[in-house]
């Protein structure tokens, strides 16, 4: 279940998606369900083997002394049984990514196990990209869930070499700027790899064990060969002296090849002579100068460029990510009625090799063609023009995090976005997969964009940008950005003196905190949140607050503190009129009582939670509701009314698919089994969440599990089919929903009088098998 989701109440809805209590792991929420539930096996898939490297290049010419060195490396280490650390370095545009890229293309069938990619970004002005943002998107796309993912450095870097323990890895850090954002992304396993390209010779790492390459421009036969692939080998021959030049004058320098043959390609009737300028034949550039000669190289491409691909290669060097979709450009390209849709554009700028196309409809500049572009903005564009174009990039990101965060949150109650150009048609998006990858692999460009906003003084859109992207953060937990954007959102909402946002963010904020274990800093999160809340008249969402802060104190064990504010939470919630709200305070407080062995009054609470819930077809409030009222029972000693309770949640799982929640609910079917006498079945629910937690990345709890069912056979191996029932037959039976769930929900109302009275109930809620 996704944690609470930290935000007040806009309006008036009948559809709410509250949480209550401490909650982990996925989940997923139905409406209605119609007929009946058939339990079967799900068919299980294990996540697919990470493929992140970017395409193979095209035209990659003569670097055979650079493939044999990273074979060597390779050799090396596996003759050593130990990991390869190769570190290419070289000059912008000298193609240290292009040599990589196509040694790991030519290997991949040595690492079968996973191929991971980080940019680090260390070519560029701020802060380079730290591990602790890397680490947890390659923890994720090994398998491990998002909740499970340490927060700190060092827990990260502890739990990747656990992940890639016998695994043969290759990871490519492409534009490093230091040893120190190299090592935490090392693999250990033997047999794997580690590929650093870098503008600087990274000497700290030969403390590493690393392998250095160090790449100088092509020769100039080579450098010949790689022009006539691009351009046309026969037109190359016939004019070989100028092309000799041509070479030279591009330094040799792959990129500048390369930009020069696609000026060739977009002037067919040009001969190879009419290209050539640049500095003289058998120049020793330097780095400054091997800039000059490369701006020279794309000053004369984007002279040659149609108008309309120029006004868009201008547009799109204001974007602030080196990569973008053709939504981006099409923003971009509306600042002026008159230029049509960016297709055409687009295709221009990646025939002439200075946008690259990683799959249809999205593209990446190099970041010196990038800068080149951001420079013939500010020579041929106005300020006011420039100023336009980024607002309607931001408002474009706006506007599509709103879309996408509708379909991955939809019971989330929001403000509606305000845009100074709003746009004609928001992307949609289908289903909640499409959308919440659509966040992640936007969230770069989104933080890069907030920091554009809020510098540029559009406070509102900054503070928007951040509302809109909650969605991502709840279910993926990039805690990272998370804090830092609530923490820049937060700032530009009290700037443009919108309190319900800061509000709004600061909660989110202070759920951030909580969820990383920093309480301290949580708690004065929700204190910010707490009086902006009560100076604006917003009583729901001091309610939530409240309960938030709640969850910090019940997280720390301090009970009698957690019930204090969940009562009060509770009060106003029912003062308000907050029916859902009301029973997710009932909630809490029954796991409070239970936990302080107040058995009556838990059950008592947590049956009028089950009440207002039931009809709501809300299974995010249900399913820990109905898994408290199961645990309360236990703890109180009536075994057969907890079985009923986790056997109902645990199929209604099976509808929503919310898999770490089975995990759980197994662990204690497993435990009621053991007190019954029941070994197998104890040792089927075992093993099952053994599987369940294994597959999620949960190391430590896939680790209990095993413990236990070792425990009641140390020779046995997992004993359920995934997804089966612990003693069912092969054909699972078929359950009338309503049918089964009702049995509980009777037998715990027959309790009701009782309870209202203070007395123990004499009744148990009769199982649902």
């Amino acid at each position: 279940m996704p944690p609470s989701d930290g935000h007040a109440p806009w309006g008036r809805s009948d559809t709410r998606n509250d949480l209550s209590g401490t909650v982990h792991g996925p989940s997923l929420q139905a409406a209605t369900i119609r007929g009946d539930v058939y339990l079967g096996a799900a068919q299980r898939q294990r996540p697919p083997v990470p493929r992140q490297l970017p395409p193979r290049p095209r035209y990659f010419t003569n670097r055979e002394a650079g493939l044999e060195a990273l074979d060597l490396a390779l050799a090396r280490a596996r003759s050593e049984d130990s990991s390869a650390l190769v570190s290419i370095s070289g000059l912008p545009g000298v193609g240290k990514t292009s040599l990589a890229l196509s040694w790991l293309h030519r290997r991949s069938d040595d690492f079968a196990d996973g191929q991971l990619y980080a940019g680090l970004e260390g070519h560029r002005a701020g802060e380079p990209t730290s591990p602790a943002h890397v680490l947890p998107r390659f923890l994720q796309a090994l398998g491990v869930a998002p909740e499970h993912v340490p927060v700190d450095l060092a827990g990260q870097m502890a739990h990747f070499r656990t992940v890639t323990a016998g695994r043969r890895i290759a990871v490519l850090c492409d534009n490093a700027l230091s040893a120190a954002q190299i090592r935490p992304l090392m693999p250990a396993s033997a047999g794997s790899v580690c590929v650093v390209t870098s503008r600087w010779h990274l000497r700290p790492l030969v403390l590493d064990g690393a392998e250095f390459v160090r790449l100088d421009p092509l020769d100039t036969d080579s450098a010949m060969e790689l022009l006539g692939n691009m351009a046309g080998h026969d037109r190359v021959a016939a004019d070989a002296a100028a092309a000799r030049e041509l070479v030279l004058s591009c330094g040799r320098f792959p990129l500048a090849v390369c930009v020069s043959a696609a000026l060739l390609v977009a002037r067919p009737g040009w001969s190879v002579a009419t290209a050539v300028t640049g500095p003289a034949v058998g120049s020793h550039l330097t780095e400054a100068d091997e800039e000059v000669s490369m701006k020279t190289r794309l000053d004369e491409v984007y002279t040659a460029l149609p108008d309309d691909a120029a006004r868009l290669y201008r547009r799109m060097g204001l974007h602030p990510g080196s990569e973008f979709d053709v939504g981006v450009a099409e923003a971009a390209a509306a600042v002026r009625p008159e230029i049509p849709a960016p297709a055409a554009s687009l295709a221009t700028l990646v025939h002439a090799n200075l946008l690259g196309m990683d799959r249809p409809g999205r593209y990446h500049f190099h970041d010196l063609i990038h800068e080149h572009a951001r420079h013939r903005g500010e020579a041929d564009d106005d300020l006011d023009l420039r100023a336009v174009t980024e607002r309607r990039i931001i408002d474009h990101y706006l506007a599509t995090a709103d879309s996408a965060d509708h379909v991955v949150y939809p019971q989330r109650r929001r403000p509606a976005p305000e845009y100074r150009f709003p746009p004609e048609e928001s992307r949609t998006f289908a289903d909640f997969a499409t959308a919440l990858g659509w966040f992640e692999t936007e969230l770069g460009n989104l933080m890069a964009v907030l920091r554009l906003a809020s510098a540029r003084g559009h406070d509102a859109a900054a503070w928007q940008i951040v509302d809109a992207m909650w969605g991502v953060f709840i279910y993926a937990r990039y805690h990272r950005d998370w804090i830092a954007s609530h923490r820049i959102g937060a700032e530009a909402a009290r700037a443009c003196g919108h309190r319900l946002g800061e509000a709004r963010l600061r909660t989110g904020l202070g759920v951030a905190l909580r969820d990383t274990g920093r309480y301290e800093d949580a708690l004065v999160a929700f204190g910010q949140a707490l009086e902006l809340r009560r100076e604006i008249g917003d009583r729901r969402g001091e309610a939530l607050v409240m309960h938030n802060v709640g969850l910090v104190h019940l997280q720390q064990e301090e009970l009698d503190r957690a019930g204090e504010l969940f009562r009060t939470a509770l009060a106003i919630r029912e003062d308000v009129g907050d029916t859902r709200g009301t029973a997710r305070e009932h909630s809490a407080i029954g796991e409070v009582e239970s936990l302080l062995g107040h058995h009556d009054d838990a059950i008592r609470h947590l049956t009028q939670a089950m009440d207002l819930i039931e009809g709501t077809a809300d299974l995010n409030s249900e399913i820990p509701a109905r898994r408290r009222l199961g645990q309360a029972y236990l703890r109180a000693g009536d075994r057969p009314a907890a079985r009923a309770h986790l056997e109902t949640a645990l199929s209604e799982l099976r509808g929503a698919g919310a898999v770490f929640d089975e995990g759980t609910l197994r662990e204690i079917l497993g435990e009621i089994a053991e007190q019954e006498g029941n070994p197998l079945s104890a040792r089927g629910h075992y093993a099952r969440a053994e599987q369940v937690y294994r597959k999620l990345g949960a190391l430590p709890h896939a680790e209990r599990a095993a413990g236990h069912r070792r425990r009641l056979d140390p020779d046995a191996g997992p004993q359920a089919d995934p997804g089966a029932d612990p003693g069912a037959g092969p054909d699972a039976p078929r359950i009338p929903r309503r049918r089964r769930t009702d049995a509980g929900r009777r037998a715990s109302a027959r309790c009701r009088p009782a309870y209202a009275a203070g007395r123990p109930c004499a009744e148990r809620p009769v199982p649902c098998r």
